[in-house]
């Protein structure tokens, strides 16, 4: 429920391409072809929207006192893939 409150704050274009990048787990490229922009625009909204994702989420564990790992982090280092 807190990553999805956490996810509501973003703007509808932010959001989107977290949601396709990490939850639909789209390619950079694969992302910018659904969103109809270039992979630079999805790059860049990326690190945005976890910029300030981490900062939400790095309240709320620390309100509940459990810090997690670093948010989209995971599963660049499990599988590799970088972009």
């Amino acid at each position: 429920m807190v990553v999805l409150e956490a996810l509501a704050t973003l703007p509808p274009g932010a959001r989107a391409v977290v949601v396709l990048r990490y939850w639909a787990d789209l390619s950079v490229d694969q992302a910018a072809v659904v969103l109809g922009c270039s992979p630079g625009n999805v790059k860049s909204q990326s690190a945005r929207a976890l910029g300030k994702l981490r900062v939400l989420l790095g309240d709320a564990a620390a309100e509940s006192g459990s810090p997690g790992p670093p948010l989209g982090q995971q599963d660049e280092t499990r599988d590799g893939r970088h972009g």
